[in-house]
């Protein structure tokens, strides 16, 4: 009985194997004889273990007949190698899947390891890298190190509409400035009987490197190379007083109003008067220089130019506003002469060889909402001219020549008292009063904040620049008269390059006072 089932169960095992290979046949027809021998080579060996299993197993055929495990067709059928998953992935390592036992556990690893680089914590010197990385002093190490990426080069005749810049070589890198903008004034210089009055203009630095003061009655001449101080005039008369100074472009003559209409000129070498120009029904609050030919401003709101070669020295008069004149600036081409008065107006009058040819202004700008006593023209651009409202505009703005209108504007939040231009690094410094009482620099034409200079205890009345437009003068309510050296050279810059840096240059430290 059992050596009949056993061969039976041959018989079967035979039969199946036959259907199999019969099968396999019929699939895989386009195979090589090569694969057909392989694959009859499988069949026969996993015959010979099965009927070897069976033989051992006759002693217990039932046992035999209940545990042996069912072969199933996709067991043979399928010779084909196994199919790979996805190619490996990038940043993931190992990422190669396969379909052997084990698969769920190269997953698992996978999650582990994840898409990041987790540096060893015990192998890293943190104390090191935070020295190196706080200190000042370089040692040449690198903390992090970048590879220089080549940007290829566009096509021949491709026109870039995104403008992207194509560049196989790394820009030039800007070297450091060294600049130092002290915000504390380098001397304090008492000047007492200074007049508090935001109309005039009692201030000026000469291109020969003297300071002119006026205080109430007398005027001082201050030389900046020596430090010698000495009196030039007084004026006459228990009620007058000096009202403006101004020196000529070579600082040769000083022109001095009076707050009776009349304006001296004085010889500074000599300290002798030269001659006296009436006119004016009232005081002369601002005087300007145009060569020969001197414009002074009027409380009366007029206008006059005096030629002081000549004996009728009265020229031309300007009518234009109608409240006290407290600004007047020649373009650096002479072509134009800008006023600023107390009606908040400023006017634009057009000028040849010092000399106006009509007598209504070319524009007149009525954007401010304070008098206009600030005013510079920009030195390297000749059609641009900078000019500052008092306490209800505070605000620098900027005047286009060419298109006769405002192109910008500052607000500084301060009465602004005076404007001057820096050349070297193209800058504005201010003057201002009510209520911060401070000098503010400004970056041209950002409009940037540079600097913000305190040391006034009363708003600044006046504004004067060095002939080397390195240093600026400031005078106060409070009876001071304040150094700035706030537009020193730069080193990293090579001289003669732009601004007067060849000029003489202040030497104010022997000083101490006026008196």
């Amino acid at each position: 009985m059992a050596q009949f089932s056993i061969e039976n169960r041959l018989r079967a095992i035979t039969m199946n194997l036959s259907e199999v290979n019969l099968m396999s046949n019929k699939k895989e027809n386009h195979h090589s004889s090569a694969k057909h021998d392989q694959s009859a080579k499988l069949g026969k060996s996993l015959c010979n273990g099965s009927i070897n299993m069976s033989l051992n197993c006759s002693t217990n055929s039932q046992s035999v007949l209940a545990k042996t495990p069912k072969r199933t067709e996709t067991s043979f059928s399928n010779n084909k190698t196994p199919k790979m998953t996805q190619g490996p992935t990038l940043g993931k390592p190992n990422s190669w899947k396969s379909p052997a036992v084990g698969g769920g556990a190269c997953r698992k690893a996978q999650n582990i390891l994840g898409d990041r680089m987790v540096p060893s914590r015990s192998t890293t010197d943190f104390e090191a890298a935070h020295h190196k990385m706080t200190s000042e002093e370089s040692s040449g190490d690198r903390v992090l190190s970048y590879q220089t990426v080549q940007i290829p080069k566009p096509q021949e005749a491709y026109i870039n509409h995104q403008k992207a810049l194509y560049s196989a070589t790394a820009s030039a890198q800007k070297k450091p400035s060294n600049r130092f903008i002290p915000n504390t004034a380098d001397r304090v210089l008492d000047a007492p009987a200074m007049m508090n009055d935001y109309y005039l203009n009692l201030l000026d630095w000469s291109q020969t490197n003297f300071i002119s003061v006026a205080l109430d009655k007398q005027v001082y001449l201050w030389n900046a190379a020596s430090g010698d101080i000495q009196e030039l005039m007084e004026c006459e008369g228990e009620d007058n007083y000096i009202s403006s100074v101004q020196f000529t472009q070579d600082g040769s003559y000083l022109a001095i109003g009076l707050n009776t209409g009349s304006v001296e000129l004085w010889d500074i070498q000599q300290q002798r008067r030269l001659r006296t120009m009436a006119g004016h029904a009232a005081r002369i609050g601002v005087l300007a220089w145009n060569e020969h030919v001197l414009s002074s401003g009027s409380r009366s709101g007029l206008i006059f130019h005096h030629d002081v070669r000549i004996p009728q020295h009265l020229v031309a008069s300007l009518e234009g506003h109608t409240q006290e004149v407290c600004s007047l600036k020649w373009s650096g081409d002479h072509r134009y002469l800008a006023s600023g008065g107390n009606d908040n107006l400023v006017h634009i009058w057009e000028g040849t060889t010092g000399q106006t040819t009509r007598n209504t202004p070319v524009h007149v700008f009525n954007q401010h909402q304070a008098a206009v006593k600030g005013m510079a023209w920009c030195p390297w651009q000749n059609r641009l001219l900078a000019t500052g409202g008092g306490s209800n505009d505070r605000s620098i703005k900027l005047w286009n020549m060419n298109v006769g209108e405002c192109v910008d504007t500052i607000d500084t939040k301060s009465q602004v008292s005076g404007i001057f231009w820096n050349t070297e690094y193209q800058e504005i410094i201010s003057a201002h009063g009510f209520p911060n009482h401070t000098l503010q620099i400004w970056k041209y034409p950002t409009k940037a904040k540079v600097a913000e200079l305190t040391g006034h205890d009363e708003r600044i009345l006046h504004l004067a620049m060095s002939p080397g437009e390195t240093a600026v003068m400031s005078a106060g309510a409070d009876e001071t008269l304040r150094l700035w050296n706030c537009f020193q050279t730069d080193p990293n810059k090579k001289k003669g390059t732009a601004g007067r840096r060849n000029e003489p240059r202040s030497a104010l430290d022997a000083m101490s006072n006026f008196r």
